[in-house]
């Protein structure tokens, strides 16, 4: 029963540690959003998702034409 204990330590996440994060959409410059709109719009094929809708709200709050 001894050599049964559980094991508490978290599993470490390999692809976690690698791969950047992604950066929060307050956070963006101006160009960083243009560059993540144009990503959108190429990968989900227009700009209807969700993502995409709050990248052309914040480039509105930041006035960029």
């Amino acid at each position: 029963m001894a050599d049964e204990k559980k094991k508490t330590e978290a599993p470490e996440a390999p692809a976690a540690e690698g791969a950047p994060r992604r950066k929060k959409i307050n956070e963006m410059s101006p160009a960083e959003i243009e560059a993540a709109l144009a990503g959108a719009r190429e990968k989900q094929g227009g700009w209807h998702s969700r993502y995409a809708k709050q990248l052309l709200a914040r480039k509105k709050a930041l006035g960029v034409k």
